[in-house]
């Protein structure tokens, strides 16, 4: 279960970057006034750091279900979680 959610949550990552740098070349055009410019950087750096955060999240939560194994191990934990 844990693993689906991972494999989801870092897809939702990369799809996520992947729309920030289309927004950011989007930026570059010409095809904004000023004012749609400023907004749409705006919400990419709050995306931008929205997915960072989440990003470690996930990878801190991998990194945690790897270890359950050694840890109920450790403390004699020999039931199923469910």
């Amino acid at each position: 279960m844990f693993d689906i959610i991972i494999r989801s949550a870092l897809d939702i990552v990369g799809q996520t970057e992947r729309l920030v740098e289309a927004m950011r070349r989007l930026l570059q055009s010409d095809g904004l006034d000023e004012v749609e410019v400023y907004e749409l950087d705006y919400e990419i750096e709050r995306l931008g750091d929205v997915v960072f955060n989440v990003d470690e999240a996930v990878r801190s939560l991998a990194r945690t279900v790897e270890c359950w194994p050694q840890t109920a191990l450790a403390h004699g934990i020999r039931r199923t979680l469910h």
